[in-house]
């Protein structure tokens, strides 16, 4: 058996890859909307919610678990560490699977290390900001923008109600499912007269070129957070070397 930290669209691509070369599958997500996504890539099971590395530590040995791939996002920086704490504490292979980074390097972009430090430069920059960096991270953004703040979420409950939770207006929040093309993006950018866009360092899965794209037309700023450093002991970045590896290790 094999486990796949899943929730992402790298992930159900993983899923469905190794479904397919005959390997069996369990996923974890922390959102019903990324268990979702996981059944439907071909997960035998799937565990919804955010686990200590301790709960992990129990999945992997009630189920059997060989290997451990980590496709999570970039930023789930806990996941990430809590899945290498215990696939070592029960003696199996882990294998994170990472984006290709994205580093924008013209004028206009503003990288900052913390959303903290995003949400100050943001407020600098421009007083109607359109946020496009995920709603685990927009508590700490909220806390030190004095800007407003134009939310774009995923059209799930949960996360509309974790944003209305946070303050956030409805004349503020923009709830579609992603990807979007430039056109797309820029239009909403006039729609909310937004003078600054804030992203993170997501990679091209994560739209973040159509989102430049659309920024740099409108000729407004744009803050990217980098991201977190992890000290990952084996990396591969493509769903094909994600494959091999795990042929590799001739499981069972």
């Amino acid at each position: 058996m094999l486990w796949v930290l899943a929730g992402t669209r790298d992930a159900c691509e993983i899923i469905s890859r190794l479904s397919r070369e005959g390997f069996r599958v369990v996923a974890s997500a922390t959102t019903q909307h990324g268990a979702e996504l996981a059944r439907r890539a071909g997960s035998e099971e799937v565990v919804v919610g955010q686990l200590s590395a301790g709960e992990m530590l129990r999945l992997i040995e009630e189920k059997g678990v060989r290997a451990v791939i980590d496709a999570t996002h970039p930023f789930a920086r806990e996941a990430s560490e809590n899945a290498m704490l215990a696939a070592e504490r029960a003696g199996v292979e882990y294998i994170r699977y990472e984006r290709e980074s994205l580093i924008p390097e013209y004028e206009g972009v503003h990288l900052a290390e913390s959303f903290e430090e995003a949400a100050q430069l943001a407020s600098k920059l421009g007083e109607v900001v359109f946020y496009t960096a995920g709603v685990k991270n927009l508590p700490a953004f909220l806390r030190h923008c004095t800007s407003r703040v134009v939310v774009r979420v995923l059209p799930t409950r949960e996360a509309i109600s974790r944003v209305e939770e946070l303050g956030v207006s409805p004349e503020n929040i923009i709830a579609m499912y992603p990807r979007f093309s430039a056109e797309l993006e820029r239009a909403l950018l006039r729609a909310y007269c937004a003078e600054v866009l804030v992203t993170k360092e997501s990679g091209p899965a994560g739209g973040v070129e159509e989102k430049l794209a659309a920024a740099r037309e409108e000729r407004i700023p744009v803050v990217v957070v980098r991201r977190p450093e992890v000290g990952y002991p084996r990396v591969c970045r493509s769903v094909e070397a994600v494959v091999q590896e795990i042929k590799k290790l001739s499981l069972p």
